[in-house]
């Protein structure tokens, strides 16, 4: 394999930003090697191959990856919003919580990666976190009991003061 076929990921995105401000650029490939400090042959080839992999790409004939577990940066900000939406306003369902109050127990207060990542593997650290401070001002409210049934008001001890569907 030759060199300029091994490039890094550092090297492809040079390429690839070059490619965009280069666009309407008579010289456009002379310009790239330029830029890059690579010969223009190299430059071609490596373009040529990658329309090759995007035109396999869309005639369905290569496979993508799926980057859905990844938050890099390379998701655009609607792709981001429209997952944020999906997830936002999910009731916590009674075995979520009792599953967070055993990793409460175990990890203590403000390790919520951990109870996240051991215990409540269907939220995110900043969803467990966000039920934990409603969870403890819930906890340290006087006259509690006043107030309607929450699922906050479970505890370890007894999670049948709630009624709630799983």
């Amino acid at each position: 394999m030759a060199w300029w076929e091994q490039w890094g990921r550092d090297e492809e995105k040079m390429f690839e930003d070059a490619l965009v401000l280069t666009e309407i650029d008579p010289n456009r490939f002379e310009t790239i090697a330029s830029y890059l400090e690579m010969p223009l042959e190299v430059v071609k080839h490596h373009y040529d191959a990658l329309v090759h992999d995007v035109e396999l790409i869309e005639s369905g004939r290569y496979g993508t990856t799926d980057y859905q577990d990844h938050d890099d940066g390379l998701l655009s900000p609607e792709t981001k919003h429209v997952e944020k939406d999906n997830k936002r306003g999910r009731p916590w369902t009674a075995k979520e919580h009792r599953e967070f109050l055993k990793g409460l127990d175990e990890f203590g207060r403000g390790d919520w990666k951990s109870v996240s990542r051991k215990y409540v593997k269907t939220r995110s650290a900043r969803q467990v976190a966000s039920h934990a401070q409603k969870y403890f001002q819930r906890q340290d409210m006087e006259n509690h009991a006043k107030k309607r049934s929450s699922i906050h008001d479970m505890t370890l001890v007894d999670d049948n003061d709630v009624d709630v569907n799983e």
